[in-house]
Parts: structure tokens; C-alpha cells; sequence
């Protein structure tokens, strides 16, 4: 192994083992996510000028290695908020997420757009794009919002289980809207919206559901006879999870599917088949996407695009805030009284206002660059990025202990 990627791996497994330390630390005494400090930390890196730092930056490659970590860590993510949360949930509470999903992510894609057709003069389908890149919520930023004991303690559980939810199945869902105006920009309309049906919908999706299912039941199936006969323990669980992540998007790339749909699916079966057992999921699960979602944001951080962003000027800076304000927390405030979920104006507040932007929006930007040559969308998708991760990373403790103390009052009113 070249010594460069030696100094990277170094710094990407020695930032996670300090965080994993001193996670408590951090979380509740400076007031700041652990994927906020890796963020930094990365674009810290990327700023120095010294020697070794220019022989990570060339060794580990082009902006496609970055997409294939977030596609690994986004599939990992889907999977573990897939076996985090009960899957009574999803059949209880379906309706909220239809709500999210079905309303509330249109329209946060409608309004993204239209914050990049005004901030930064891009024409209506290239803001389209934008818009479609930054509108899902992102589930690792989510999990470190919604995780914790500050938040465990403060935030009550539907609303933890609702951000999560959301933010691992509009991840999923995502590659319709973006691959909707990025095949407009490359056909005709009519062409254009023939591959998208039979591409995206049909391929992407549908085949990808039914793949995902398939290899979630399947091995469902195999992991309680294993677990009924002492073959299997629950430690297994780990290798389990990560295992079937891998398997799916692997097995969906050389399909020509999506694998991130897939690997959420496949955790939805996966799940309701072992539903029955004792199993510590929760722990084993959390364990697994915090060993995988920190390194990816040292990469983002490298990869900054410092200089386009200063071109942008204060359009890019009005185009940042107005996506972190505009973007999410109206509709939410409009539409949270529709769900069983949020039960206070509070709770849509703090639901509408934690709506990070992350790796789902780095992947699906640089899967537009790759298949269309957009090469543009990075540097305003990471500035979108940027912004949410340290803003959201910082607000999300006391905005908690803020919620808890509101809620704690209306308990006592009552």
C-alpha cells in the first residue's frame, strides 16, 4: 500500500477511535456532532499545504472514489435505520410517512429548485437538479441528531423514529427526482421521459424493491433457523447487517439496479423476519453505521471545492441559508398536524428545522457528474452540504434540551 494511503487510512481510523472515546464528551459538553468535528477535520486537512497531505489527496484518486464510499455508506446507513427501528413502525405509522415522503419531499425538491433559480440564475432545469440533489434528508446526519442520551432523554421517541425513517427511505427514493430533470438535460422530453420510466422506475425501483426483498427475506429465513439451533449469536447481527448491505448494492450494480433502494429494502425483510428473536439489534446496529459513517465526512471535507465556492460569492452564502431555512421547516410546520407523529408545534419545529443535507446529497451529485458530466453540481451541492452539517451539527443539543423543557411544560399543564 502506497505510504500516502497509509497516512490516510491513519487519519480516517484514528479520528474515528478518538471520537468513539470521547463521543459522550462531545456530545454533551460542546454542543457539536461527531460528523461536524470529521467534516472540519477533513477540510482542515485539505487546506494544509504540506507534502504527505498532497500524496493523499492524489492517491486517494478523483471525486469517484468519493462516490463509491458514500454509496457503501449510504447503503450501511439505510440498513442499520432499516434494523434500528421496530418494524411496527412502518406499519403503525405509515401514514406519517406517506406524509414526509408523498408531500412534504416534493415540495421541499419544488422549493430547493427555486432557491437555486433565484440565488444563483440557473436555468429551470439545472436549479431542478440542484433542488433534487439537496432535498432528501440525509439518515447518517439524522442518526447523530436523533441519537444520544441528550436526545433520548429530551426528543420523544415518534419524533426520533419519524426522522429516521424518513431520512433512510427518501435516500431511497431519491434517484427519481434527480434522474427526472438530469435525463431532461440530456434527451428530449418524450425520450427522455420514456428512459426515465422504464429506467428509473421500473429498473431502479421496482427491480431493486423486488431484489432487495428476495435477499432480505432470504437471508432472514437462514439467520433465525441459525439463531433457533445456536449456530448463530447475536453478535452475528453486525457481520449480518453489514454483509447484506454489501451483498445488495453489489448485487444490484451488476443488475443495473440501485443498490441503496435495495439495501433498505432488503433491512425492512430482513427485520420482519426476525422480529420474534431476542436480539440486541439496536447497540449492534448503531455500532455498524458509526464505524462507517465518520470517515466519509474526513473525504467530503478533503474534497471541498474552496475556490468555486469563493467565486459564487455572497450568491452561494444567500443560496446556503436560504436552503437551510426555506427549504424544509415550512412544509413541515404545514403539514406535521397531519401525522400521528408530531403531536405539538414544537415537535414540527424541531422536526422541520433537522432535515440535514449529506452524503445522500454528495452521492447523488456525483452520480449526476458521472452519468451527465454535471461537473458544476458539486461545488453548490457541497456548499448545501457544508452548511447543514455544521449548522444542524451544532443546534442539535440544545434545540433538544430545548424541546424536552417545552414538552416537560405542557406534561404539566395538562
Amino acid at each position: 500500500m502506497p505510504i500516502a494511503l497509509d497516512w490516510l487510512l491513519l487519519l480516517t481510523s484514528g479520528t474515528v477511535l478518538v471520537l468513539s472515546l470521547l463521543s459522550g464528551l462531545i456530545v454533551n459538553r460542546l454542543w457539536i456532532s461527531e460528523v461536524t468535528l470529521c467534516l472540519l477535520f477533513g477540510a482542515a486537512l485539505a487546506a494544509s499545504s504540506t507534502y504527505w497531505m498532497h500524496g493523499i489527496l492524489s492517491a486517494s484518486g478523483q471525486l469517484s472514489n468519493l462516490e463509491l464510499v458514500a454509496r457503501l455508506t449510504l447503503g450501511v446507513a439505510v440498513m442499520g435505520v432499516a434494523l434500528r427501528l421496530p418494524f411496527e413502525f412502518f406499519r403503525t405509522r405509515w401514514r406519517d410517512l406517506a406524509v414526509v415522503l408523498g408531500l412534504a419531499l416534493p415540495l421541499m425538491w419544488l422549493t430547493s429548485a427555486l432557491i437555486a433559480y433565484v440565488c444563483l440564475g440557473l436555468a429551470i432545469l439545472p436549479a431542478l437538479l440542484v433542488g433534487a440533489t439537496v432535498a432528501p434528508t440525509d439518515p447518517v446526519v439524522a442518526q447523530s441528531i436523533v441519537s444520544g442520551k441528550i436526545a433520548e432523554h429530551n426528543v420523544p421517541g415518534r419524533v426520533r423514529r419519524l426522522i429516521a425513517g424518513e431520512s433512510a427511505a427518501n435516500d431511497a427514493l431519491g434517484i427519481m427526482i434527480v434522474m427526472l430533470p438530469l435525463l431532461l438535460m440530456q434527451h428530449e422530453p418524450k425520450a427522455a421521459l420514456a428512459d426515465w420510466l422504464v429506467d428509473v422506475l421500473v429498473r431502479d425501483v421496482a427491480m431493486s424493491i423486488i431484489v432487495g426483498a428476495v435477499l432480505g427475506g432470504f437471508t432472514g429465513v437462514l439467520f433465525v433457523r441459525a439463531k433457533t439451533r445456536d449456530y448463530s449469536e447475536d453478535r452475528s447481527m453486525l457481520v449480518t447487517g453489514v454483509a447484506l448491505a454489501f451483498t445488495s448494492i453489489a448485487t444490484l450494480q451488476l443488475l443495473g439496479g440501485d443498490g441503496i433502494v435495495g439495501s433498505f429494502v432488503a433491512g425492512l425483510v430482513f427485520n420482519r423476519r426476525i422480529s420474534g428473536l431476542e436480539t440486541r439489534q439496536h447497540h449492534l446496529s448503531a455500532a455498524l453505521s458509526r464505524f462507517f459513517d465518520l470517515p466519509v465526512f474526513i473525504l467530503i471535507g478533503l474534497y471541498l471545492p474552496w475556490r468555486e465556492w469563493m467565486k459564487l460569492g455572497w450568491s452561494g452564502l444567500i443560496f446556503a441559508a436560504a436552503i437551510l431555512v426555506f427549504r424544509r421547516l415550512p412544509w413541515i410546520l404545514l403539514l406535521g398536524g397531519f401525522t400521528r407523529s408530531l403531536r405539538h408545534h414544537e415537535e414540527r419545529i424541531f422536526t422541520g428545522w433537522f432535515g440535514p443535507i449529506g452524503v445522500a446529497a454528495a452521492f447523488y451529485a456525483l452520480q449526476a457528474e458521472a452519468e451527465g458530466g454535471m461537473e458544476w453540481l458539486w461545488p453548490i451541492t457541497s456548499l448545501a452540504i457544508f452548511a447543514s452539517v455544521l449548522v444542524h451539527g451544532t443546534t442539535a443539543t440544545p434545540l433538544a434540551r430545548r424541546l424536552g423543557s417545552r414538552l416537560a411544560r405542557h406534561r404539566d399543564g395538562e
